[in-house]
């Protein structure tokens, strides 16, 4: 079985639970070996967040729980990204990120971290599964298999996703999680400035832009066959089958929702409903996002 993890949790939140209530109710216009098991993504306003700045209005405690509570009843569970590369131990203490945690404690979630220090921080105090993230940039085997001695999970470095001579010499690729559809350029020049540039808009509470930044854009599953880390749908089986790779991680957050869209439906949708469910989404206004979930009554 495929596991797919969806971004995100808070703008596509829609979106995210739409998808999972279709697989539900439609099993038969997906793919017959995939899965939605998780999404992914951050509060906004956190200073932990990394990966991608979000500075929004921050929710409350019973926002949160009802973020949590709406991902758990169908099915899923919630990975927060804690991946800000600035943040050190002076962040560690703040009340809002804090208090994600501690709202966290009664719903299944996981957390998917940059740094060691605050892996060891959070796992004093709480008990989920941990996920490294892509950020720390592996290409070094021996580095992979120190980290997943120590981690539940590692996020692959995307420009590995075809390098048979470095997933060889994983451990336990089992434990890999990969992303298919990095439209970032192969071998990014800027890509370690880019996350350091992110990280520090969140610190500051700031989103602006990354000029040297030019990623290849959209229509990807045109692309798959000559990219050396775009993945097509045979690829990912071909992971699945040679290593035993199962999870896969959708990137979406901070592209266009056309993008993500188009994502979902290659991955998850088998070819002959994709046009027909486009379609139909695109009369209902999706891909939209949810908004700020109500807290629960």
């Amino acid at each position: 079985m495929i596991s797919y993890s969806l971004p995100d949790f808070t703008v596509a939140l829609d979106l995210n639970l739409m998808f999972a209530q279709l697989m539900r109710q439609s099993p038969e216009m997906f793919l017959d070996d995939v899965r939605v098991a998780s999404v992914y993504g951050c509060f906004p306003g956190c200073v932990m967040n990394g990966g991608r700045a979000f500075v929004r209005e921050r929710y409350d405690a019973a926002q949160i729980d009802a973020t949590f509570a709406a991902v758990e009843r169908a099915g899923l569970k919630t990975r927060l990204t804690f991946t800000n590369m600035l943040a050190g131990e002076e962040q560690f203490g703040d009340e809002y990120f804090n208090l994600i945690l501690h709202v966290a404690d009664d719903h299944d979630v996981e957390v998917i971290v940059y740094s060691d220090a605050l892996d060891d921080y959070i796992a004093r105090d709480h008990s989920f599964a941990r996920t490294l993230s892509t950020t720390r940039q592996i290409l070094d085997p021996g580095e992979m298999n120190a980290a997943l001695g120590r981690y539940d999970m590692v996020v692959l470095n995307y420009d590995l996703n075809k390098s048979d001579l470095f997933l060889m010499q994983v451990s336990d690729p089992t434990r890999l999680e990969v992303m298919p559809n990095e439209l970032c350029n192969p071998h990014c020049p800027y890509r370690q400035r880019h996350y350091l540039h992110n990280s520090a808009d969140q610190l500051a509470g700031r989103v602006t832009p990354f000029r040297p930044c030019s990623h290849e854009g959209a229509g990807f599953t045109t692309r798959t066959a000559d990219s050396p880390t775009l993945l097509g749908n045979d690829d990912v089986r071909r992971l699945n089958a040679t290593y035993g790779i199962e999870s896969f991680k959708i990137v979406g957050r901070g592209v266009t929702s056309d993008l993500t869209l188009e994502s979902y439906l290659y991955y998850l949708v088998r070819p002959e409903h994709r046009a027909g469910l486009e379609a139909a989404l695109r009369r209902m206004g999706r891909p939209a996002g949810a908004g700020r979930p109500a807290a629960a009554e």
